[in-house]
């Protein structure tokens, strides 16, 4: 079967310039946040005028998605929590030393038997305290919580240990029992004041219960007894950014960061603060400490991803390459990244190396609808129109009837129409509407394949049946429009466009074209108010330039007294404002001149709108007005030359042919008055 793009799609189609495309797959079970961001600046309206439509489309202008450190951390908690303690559990004793020392070389189960063995022996209190304590730390890593607080509080009876206490506060929180852990946590800081480990549980669980006030009280009370911590820093930015409180919170980042020199905090410090600057377009900043990331966590995807993505942002295109494929390196096995790295390749429009990464995700799940209307997008944009078909025809059979597949039919259709399969387009759209009958956009994708099939009055009942389900949809009244206007049916397309303006009055297509039709029909006083709407609605668009030089041409020529020659020169000059070097509008501004009889300024004029034309109907007609103004200041020799230059750009044009025949004749009088 051959796939070919259609290539003679007039540039004067106004009902495909206005094609809604389809819109992205949505995953059935629900969107995580970072998916419904993605779905917002994916999701495609409308395409603006002068362009063909297009399949699913990404706006990657839009800043792509970096990964903050609150997402990294989703899993494991983002504030600084420390690791359960043991920093006073010392002792001299011979066999507690050993039964540490399995302990700390992961050796738990030789541990277990050597603390017990403590327990039920004739050590101290202390020891024996000492050793339920660390049965105590090895249930907890264990998750055996219950067991852990058991063994907590048969240690506190043998020796009031703040550690203990402490220990317990953070077994209670990993069972969200806040009150008891702040409890023990109190408990531990009035038996030692001085110890800054309690102070930052305490500011860390008010933060958890979302009282970020209390937990900065908490943290101020810490850095007043040491100000360089990098815990109790790091945490104080994280409750301020919980606050609001941007700017100081930037500033606790980075004073954590330069405390903590290379560490973890050091690490997160720079990765958040990349990210925040990140968010606030400050792409210099962000890079900066991104790269500081990278340095100190060379092995983290995130990181490599997230400073690609700024690089991104700033144009820096080769370094961001470079980047994204580390961090394609780096997570092989974390699809969501991999995802986000795929999206950023076809930003760059890299599309090999996205449907690199994007197959890599489908070996892992290959009924992964999102990612196959991804490649489906892709091959799209290739050109390869059959594989883009193919990926689509795929959802539809991994997840039919839903609305998945009917967003694939939908694109499905716009291939096998840009393909010119104009029957099959039909009938992809028509499986859609199988699915959902209420759409309306499908319904104005239908109307452009049977317009497309020469099937017109199907063409028109899709589009009715689309207006009857939306009324307030405009592109399928402007489409239905266009279609009357050019099937040469003005008088229905004039009404429908009268109908848009009046329910719409800040539409200018619909102004504009309605006096287009008016100035068509020499109803000049109606074209005049028309093309005054669109200027009064926006007088910077296309449309308004346009509408200047046609009123500019209409003004001219009624009444050609002084003042109306000069508004119309206002307006040709506003209009070369919007477009310098415009061709149009500088054959409207000849018209004006030789109106005036400045037939000097005139042909001037009508030669600089030659430089800039490429068309041989406009280069014609500017050398027919060369010729006229040449004709009525008596030269006719040069008027038979503009003529007749003017004939070989547009030898069907009957007007140049009988003004060069005038133009001859009165030469050959003037010839015969000189014998």
């Amino acid at each position: 079967m051959q796939w070919k793009r259609s290539q003679n799609k007039s540039n004067n189609d106004g009902i495909d310039h206005n094609r809604i495309s389809g819109i992205e797959i949505i995953d059935e079970k629900g969107l995580s946040s970072r998916e419904k961001f993605i779905l917002s600046i994916a999701l495609l309206s409308a395409i603006a005028i002068g362009s063909i439509f297009l399949i699913v489309k990404y706006f990657y202008t839009n800043p792509l998605p970096f990964i903050s450190q609150e997402k990294q951390e989703q899993n494991t908690g983002e504030l600084i929590q420390g690791n359960l303690s043991a920093g006073s559990l010392e002792s001299d004793n011979p066999a507690l030393k050993k039964a540490i020392a399995s302990y700390k070389s992961g050796y738990f189960a030789n541990a277990i038997t050597e603390f017990t063995d403590i327990v039920e022996s004739s050590a101290s209190n202390k020891d024996k305290a000492i050793a339920l304590t660390y049965l105590g730390l090895i249930a907890d890593k264990r998750g055996d919580y219950e067991s852990a607080l058991k063994y907590f509080e048969r240690a506190s009876r043998y020796d009031e240990n703040p550690e203990i206490y402490l220990n317990m506060a953070k077994t209670y929180r990993n069972l969200k029992q806040y009150d008891k852990a702040i409890s023990n946590a109190e408990k531990s800081l009035n038996l030692a004041p001085a110890d800054i480990n309690p102070i930052i549980l305490l500011g860390n669980l008010h933060y958890e219960l979302g009282d970020y006030d209390k937990a900065l009280r908490y943290y101020e009370m810490g850095l007043k007894k040491d100000a360089n911590n990098p815990s109790l820093l790091y945490n104080t930015a994280l409750a301020l950014f919980k606050k609001g409180e941007r700017f100081q919170a930037l500033e606790f980042l980075k004073k954590a960061a330069e405390e903590d020199k290379i560490g973890e905090i050091a690490y997160r410090s720079y990765s958040r603060l990349g990210g925040e600057f990140l968010e606030s377009n400050m792409f210099d900043l962000a890079e900066n400490y991104l790269k500081l990331a990278t340095k100190l966590r060379g092995s983290d995807p995130v990181a490599h991803y997230n400073l690609g993505v700024a690089y991104l942002r700033q144009g820096k295109n080769d370094e961001a390459l470079k980047e994204l494929e580390e961090a394609e390196r780096l997570s092989p096995q974390d699809m969501g990244l991999m995802e986000q790295i795929g999206e950023s390749f076809f930003s760059l429009k890299d599309y090999d190396r996205s449907l690199r990464v994007y197959n890599k995700i489908l070996e892992t799940n290959s009924r992964n609808v999102k990612i196959l209307s991804r490649i489906g997008e892709i091959y799209y944009s290739k050109g390869d129109l059959e594989r883009a078909y193919d990926a689509y025809r795929k959802v539809t059979q991994i997840q039919p009837a839903t609305e998945n597949a009917r967003i694939a039919y939908l694109n499905m259709g716009n291939i096998l129409d840009d393909a010119q399969r104009y029957d099959d387009a039909v009938k992809a759209y028509e499986s859609a509407l199988a699915i959902r009958d209420n759409d309306d956009l499908t319904y104005y994708n239908l109307g452009i394949a049977y317009k497309h099939a020469n099937q017109p009055a199907m063409a028109v009942q899709s589009w009715k049946k689309g207006i009857s389900i939306n009324p307030g949809n405009q592109k399928i009244r402007l489409a239905m429009a266009d279609y009357y206007l050019e099937r040469g049916y003005p008088d229905l397309a004039e009404k429908e466009y009268q109908e848009i303006s009046y329910k719409w009055p800040e539409n200018q297509e619909s102004m504009f074209k309605l006096g287009t039709i008016y100035h068509m029909h020499k109803n000049y006083a109606d074209a005049k108010k028309a093309y005054n709407k669109v200027i009064e609605a926006d007088g910077t668009t296309e449309l308004a330039r346009k509408a200047m030089i046609n009123l500019a041409i209409i003004t001219s020529s009624d009444n050609q007294n002084e003042d109306n020659l000069n508004r119309s020169i206002q307006l040709i000059q506003r209009a070369l404002l919007l477009k310098q070097d415009d061709a149009d509008a500088l054959l409207a501004l000849g018209i004006i001149y030789s109106r005036k009889e400045m037939y000097e300024k005139a042909i001037e004029t009508f030669y600089q709108s030659l430089k800039v034309s490429r068309d041989s109907k406009m280069i014609a007609e500017c050398y027919n007005n060369i010729g006229k103004c040449y004709y009525q200041v008596k030269d006719y020799k040069r008027a038979i030359q503009a003529f007749a230059k003017a004939v070989e750009e547009d030898p069907s044009n009957e007007e140049i042919r009988l003004n060069r025949k005038t133009a001859t004749q009165a030469y050959e009088a003037e010839i015969e008055k000189t014998r």
